[in-house]
């Protein structure tokens, strides 16, 4: 009896013993997967790149009766996040603004439809993501044939401040009367209410504008493009000079472009290519 006892306590202390092992082994499993976990989350966490924006271009940046940032900028910036695995942190701000915020590590990178200057690739880098022509748009009574200087002489435009559109304007422009406005926006409604007889700009913010039921009632789109090296060659994303981050941004770009993504971004906005 004595041995039968001893037995069935070896048996019991071992199977205890089992017992522990396979919850240890079990313990080690469940703390791996939460370590892979956290791991994981605290990678994505990280992996958040901030990106400046205008908020007062449409149809390339605006903002919707929600507050929420729009448009084909904004589309543009999160298919690039995520083609690199990362959370868009957008920032809106004043158009002359965000060059000096991105030089000054407030941003990551900018996408506010800024034109490819050499005076601007030579504080940052660009990476083209379409291209424009600029041209005029006339208040219906105001329209001229022609949009050259000599051809706009006494007109009153008004054209966004910090643009290459006014540079070209203040350069060329000696007989008209400029007037600059912070935004794109208030250029326009200036235009609805008969206070300007045109607003020079990129050409498909001022087509978008045309379709408008402000722009259908009060404008007439020109058919005429004007040329000028200060307007630059394309418009492009902002990164700062020598970035890591070019590299990838250009990559996502080109996959964007390849896979046709980028066809159907855009066709949402612009029934004609815009590269």
């Amino acid at each position: 009896m004595a041995h039968r006892q001893a037995a069935g306590t070896t048996a019991t202390v071992e199977y205890h013993r089992q017992q522990r092992q396979v919850i240890m082994q079990f313990s080690r499993i469940v703390l791996a997967v939460c370590a892979a976990l956290f791991t994981q989350t605290a990678s994505a966490q990280e992996r958040a790149l901030k990106i400046g924006t205008e908020g007062a271009y449409p149809p390339f940046n605006s903002v919707n009766s929600e507050g929420t940032l729009i448009g084909l900028d904004i589309d543009i910036g999160n298919e690039i996040c995520r083609r690199l695995e990362a959370k868009c942190e957008w920032i809106a701000a004043d158009f002359v603004g965000l060059i000096p915020g991105l030089q000054n590590g407030l941003y990551d990178m900018v996408i506010a439809s800024h034109s490819i200057t050499p005076e601007r690739t030579a504080v940052v880098d660009m990476v083209r993501y379409y291209s424009s022509d600029a041209t005029m748009i006339f208040a219906k009574d105001k329209l001229r044939d022609d949009v050259s200087p000599a051809g706009m002489a006494g007109a009153a435009i008004g054209v966004q401040s910090g643009t290459t559109h006014a540079a070209v304007l203040d350069a060329q422009y000696g007989e008209a009367t400029i007037r600059n406005y912070p935004t794109q926006v208030e250029a326009y409604a200036d235009l609805a209410s008969g206070r300007i007889d045109a607003v020079m700009g990129d050409k498909m913010a001022l087509y978008d504008y045309a379709q408008t039921e402000d722009g259908k009632a009060c404008c007439l789109l020109s058919e005429q493009a004007i040329k000028d090296p200060v307007l630059g060659d394309g418009v492009g994303i902002i990164l700062a000079k020598n970035s890591p981050l070019r590299a990838e941004v250009e990559a996502a770009l080109t996959a964007i472009r390849d896979d046709a993504t980028y066809d159907t971004l855009t066709n949402v906005y612009f029934p004609f290519p815009i590269w």
